[in-house]
């Protein structure tokens, strides 16, 4: 099957010269397989075609192994998790025997102007296990075939976190992924304090986050993958695939995944014979409605590396294929990302510096999207019939697949979403001390920071929260605050010794825009590390304030003319003496003032 006959697939034409490099990688896949086979009995890993996946010790000593008998390769380790067990992450690389804590090889990558890098994180969830097999199983292929294991490291280093959810993946069970078709045991999907990890990656709860994040900002990867396996509707491929959100991405990374890489990747795996789609997140119940692209925002692992310009992928092999079908899809589309990085390193590493310096420069950044749903194209789709029947548990009407009977035609895919918040650049944000939570986050991400030497007040651009609605139940160990609107305005703020000033012109820039501004995805808003600021401190007694509203009203006759219509336009105002004595509190200068002050300001000047 030629490129053109499958590009179809996402709708965009590709170029011929693809057919070569895919069959470089059938070729190294074959070896990857060859070596699936000839496992010794003693190995620690236990073949997954006997639906068995190893445990967190036997992953750590087959890499432990793996290590041992690569000269370019090592394992160090980057971290605590929430357990108290280490995270490990394994290095491929020409310096690697060089390499023994996280400092080295964040000098070694600051070295490496021209090698691009990829980082793959396996088991964010440990029921979905098949990224910890198929990574092993493409690392002995490489092992194997020393050719293909210099072209590969020549000019790729290559990062992979054998399992990150340390306590989800010791506490084994065999029966919590209910819809999932094996292996016979695995991991569970909360970490040792019961977190999402793939939900913390703004918030940064977990020290699994805090340990990603500085293993992350060591090697700058230019290509990530995060392993995963699907839930949802039910369909014959093997694999889906969710690529870092074009639009999303911006105007020089989003089109080169959009137009260039993802078509490539899905001719590559074609010509493999394990067609993919993009991943099925169903307008409506079942995939015949179409498909809606999946919008990574900062909680989500792909989410996160956006805001700092790399190419982000998520593999989702599909929960009803049997394990082994999954680790084979799983280490073939490892592969051919990894074939596609060191085949366009260089030009990776060019877009990505362009990129760097595009957000270092920029005037604003958009924070927030919305799904243009008047936007899509036809791909074409192979699904099974669904059909509505009684259900005998329930007695209720139950949808059910039939594998017996299929269906080939186009579907819509709705891809495209238009930012509907801009969030302009300052020169500066200032950042009370006082909110230490938000200012450790940024000194972990690498956020350039000055404290000020003295107190002082300055004029700043301050933000107020005209409405918000906390959600009711916990969310991953928070409550997200949706905001209905902001006010903003120039007025003194009073600043002390010790707060931060923070210059906007950093390569950090999309990372403070996106978590700074209340209006993103993700703002540190949102997940409500500022809730105590949106809380009034000091109240009054009406029947004492009765003779206070009194006074200002006759003596203050412009007040008393504000009020007068502020009850004409609002007859709940109107109606409610409540309402009314507070609106004039609100008015009167014994009212703070600060509630609902956003605490993060912007200068457009230095502050000093």
């Amino acid at each position: 099957m030629n490129c053109e006959s499958v590009s179809y697939k996402v709708g965009i034409p590709v170029t011929t010269a693809c057919m070569f490099r895919v069959v470089h990688i059938l070729f190294l896949c074959s070896l990857a397989f060859a070596g699936y086979a000839q496992k010794s009995i003693g190995d620690p890993l236990v073949d997954a075609g006997n639906n068995l996946t190893p445990t967190w010790q036997q992953t750590i000593a087959t890499f432990e192994a793996l290590a041992i008998e690569m000269p370019q390769a090592t394992l160090i380790e980057i971290g605590k998790s929430d357990v108290g067990r280490s995270i490990h992450a394994f290095i491929l690389s020409e310096d690697a025997r060089n390499l023994n804590h996280l400092d080295s090889l964040k000098r070694l990558r600051s070295k490496q102007n021209t090698k691009a890098s990829l980082l793959i994180n396996n088991a964010i969830h440990p029921g979905e296990p098949c990224g910890v097999d198929a990574s092993i199983e493409w690392v002995r292929s490489l092992m194997e075939n020393k050719r293909l294991r210099n072209e590969m490291l020549a000019k790729v280093d290559v990062v992979i976190i054998p399992m990150y959810n340390v306590g989800g993946a010791l506490n084994r069970n065999c029966c919590t992924r209910t819809n999932q078709d094996g292996p016979e045991n695995y991991g569970f999907r909360g970490n040792a304090r019961n977190l999402d990890l793939n939900r913390d990656f703004i918030k940064m709860d977990s020290r699994n986050a805090q340990a990603f994040v500085r293993l992350y900002h060591a090697i700058d990867p230019d290509v990530f993958i995060d392993t995963h396996t699907s839930n949802g509707a039910d369909y014959p491929f093997a694999m889906t695939l969710i690529t870092t959100q074009s639009d999303k991405a911006g105007p020089i990374i989003g089109p080169y995944l959009k137009e260039v890489m993802q078509p490539y990747l899905f001719s590559a795996m074609a010509a493999l014979e394990v067609p993919i789609v993009p991943y099925v997140n169903t307008r409506n119940e079942t995939p015949e409605s179409g498909i809606i692209e999946f919008l990574e925002t900062p909680r989500y692992s792909t989410g996160y590396t956006t805001l700092f310009g790399t190419l982000g992928f998520t593999t989702e092999a599909h929960m009803l294929k049997s394990f082994p079908i999954r680790v084979d899809a799983t280490v073939k589309m490892i592969d051919c990302i990894a074939g596609f990085t060191r085949d366009n390193a260089r030009e990776i590493k060019t877009l990505r510096v362009k990129e760097k310096k595009r957000v270092t420069n920029a005037s604003n950044f958009p924070v927030h999207w919305e799904l243009d749903e008047h936007d899509s194209i036809m791909i074409p789709f192979q699904g099974y019939s669904a059909r509505r029947e009684i259900s005998n548990v329930t007695g209720d009407i139950r949808l059910k697949y039939d594998h017996n009977e299929t269906w080939s035609h186009e579907i819509p895919f709705f891809g495209h979403f238009s930012a509907n918040e801009i969030a302009e650049v300052p020169a500066f944000y200032v950042l009370p001390q006082a909110w230490r939570e938000v200012a450790e986050r940024c000194a972990w991400n690498g956020v350039q920071m000055e404290a000020l030497e003295r107190d002082t007040i300055v004029d700043l651009k301050v933000t107020y929260i005209k409405g918000m609605v906390a959600r009711s139940s916990a969310y991953e160990g928070h409550h997200i605050n949706r905001l209905d609107s902001i006010e903003t305005r120039i007025e003194p703020v009073r600043l002390f010794k010790g707060d931060w000033v923070i210059p906007a012109g950093q390569e950090q820039a999309r990372y403070l825009a996106e978590t700074f501004d209340p209006r993103g995805h993700d703002s540190f808003f949102v997940w409500n590390f500022f809730d105590s600021a949106m809380q009034q401190k000091e109240y009054y007694s009406s029947y004492v304030f009765e003779e206070t509203a009194l006074e200002m009203l006759e003596t203050d006759l412009e007040l008393k003319e504000q009020f007068t219509m502020a009850k004409s336009a609002n007859p709940a105002l109107a109606s409610s003496s409540r309402a009314q004595l507070n609106w004039l509190y609100e008015h009167s200068k014994h009212f703070e003032g600060t509630v609902n002050r956003y605490p993060i300001f912007q200068s457009l000047t230095a502050v000093d």
